[in-house]
């Protein structure tokens, strides 16, 4: 079964908007899931992704670069 036709049974429209989101391949439940979340969470959420990101990026990446 087509992915797009699980989400649209899974999770009622919220208009167009959300639709054309489908549409386009977008898995609504993580917005679903991200929109019950507390300003404090999402913020725990992005500094633990921040983390991540300092973590993986290689130690030779430097942004003094872009600064040229």
């Amino acid at each position: 079964m087509d992915p797009r036709e699980l989400l649209r049974q899974a999770f009622p429209s919220y208009g167009p908007d959300w639709d054309a989101a489908i549409d386009a391949g977008v898995d609504v439940s993580l917005l679903e899931e991200n929109l019950h979340l507390t300003p404090t969470e999402r913020l725990e959420q992005l500094q633990r992704m921040t983390e991540l990101y300092e973590a993986l990026r290689p130690k030779g990446d430097s942004d003094d670069a872009a600064d040229a």
